[in-house]
């Protein structure tokens, strides 16, 4: 029976759970504030006000105790002790507890855990700036043609850009209107093709599929 015992040993062994907590408070120190389940949450906590406490003794003694709840060792144990220390103590000198605070959150997607933050009261957390969209970024609309997917790209730009595009496609209905003019003049139905002189026609034109059969079979036209 598990009288009297506070531990949670979240379904970890003994080492493991010492490291995830001591991974977890390095990262609580250097972003004084972590997201995570509220189960881990709650364990964290009471190490993280252990560790207020020392930054507030501010001994050797104190620094060495810190580095030892800390992992893993190098560099970044070493910044998040001095953070500790030169930040964090000094900032809960007049405070006597309550020194870190929980924040529930809706559950997580997938497995539906309890969600939570774990924060530093008054934690000074840098937000990161929307990223803008370049002028050259080039957005693809669906559209459905012909029972098909067809795919469209419109340039998302300037008013240069878009003046661009009119002048474009304003010549290009222009250079259409002409030919269509021509085709007309010649005596040229919509959609036939118009035989220049002195251009051999596909018929007359040896190449591609017709000369590969015809050098398959060994017959060739006489013309």
């Amino acid at each position: 029976m598990r009288h009297c015992k506070k531990t949670d040993k979240l379904g970890r062994t003994t080492s493991h759970r010492a490291a995830v907590i001591a991974n977890m408070l390095v990262s609580l120190v250097k972003h004084e504030r972590v997201t995570t389940t509220l189960r881990l949450a709650k364990s964290v906590q009471r190490y993280a006000d252990k560790l207020i406490t020392l930054a507030k003794r501010n001994t050797l003694h104190a620094r060495r105790q810190a580095m030892s709840a800390l992992r893993p060792s190098g560099p970044s144990q070493k910044a998040a002790v001095r953070k500790l220390f030169e930040e964090l103590g000094p900032r809960f000198g007049e405070r006597k507890g309550g020194y870190t605070r929980i924040v529930k959150l809706p559950p997580r997607r997938g497995d539906a855990a309890p969600m939570a933050i774990l924060e530093f009261v008054g934690a000074q957390v840098a937000v990161r700036a929307k990223r803008e969209k370049r002028e050259e970024e080039v957005a693809i609309e669906t559209e459905v043609v012909g029972g098909q997917l067809g795919a469209e790209p419109v340039v998302e730009g300037g008013k240069d850009r878009k003046e661009e595009q009119e002048r474009t496609s304003t010549v290009t209905s222009a250079e259409g209107r002409e030919e269509e003019q021509t085709e007309a003049g010649r005596g040229v139905g919509p959609g036939e093709s118009v035989e220049e002189p002195g251009k051999p026609t596909g018929k007359d034109r040896k190449g591609g599929l017709g000369r590969f059969f015809k050098g398959l079979f060994g017959k060739e036209k006489k013309e």
